[in-house]
């Protein structure tokens, strides 16, 4: 059962971090402004103000950089859950320490 909850994590990361490349070259900010007003939340407010200024001011590498620490995780996790699918015992140290 474990196993099986660290690879579901490990791709739900993986698709995360390939849906962060989409933003690459397009604007986050735009996506990040559709997302506050979808929600029904006044931009104005503090807390949606702070997430579009965040978003505004992220570049294509941090993006770059957080799509490869997203890649990096899904590789752990499956890894991880290979290992414990398979009752390794590294696994189940690989799963503590992480």
């Amino acid at each position: 059962m474990v196993a099986v909850f660290e690879g579901a994590k490990g791709g739900l990361v993986l698709v995360t971090g390939f849906g962060l490349l989409a933003y690459i070259h397009r604007g986050l900010h735009h996506a990040a402004e559709e997302i506050v007003r979808h929600l029904h939340l006044n931009p104005a407010r503090h807390f949606p103000r702070i997430f579009l200024d965040v978003a505004a001011r992220v570049t294509d590498t941090q993006l770059w950089l957080l799509a490869l620490s997203a890649f990096l995780y899904a590789v752990v996790r499956f890894i991880e859950a290979f290992g414990l699918w398979h009752r390794k015992r590294w696994a189940t140290w690989l799963g503590v320490l992480s």
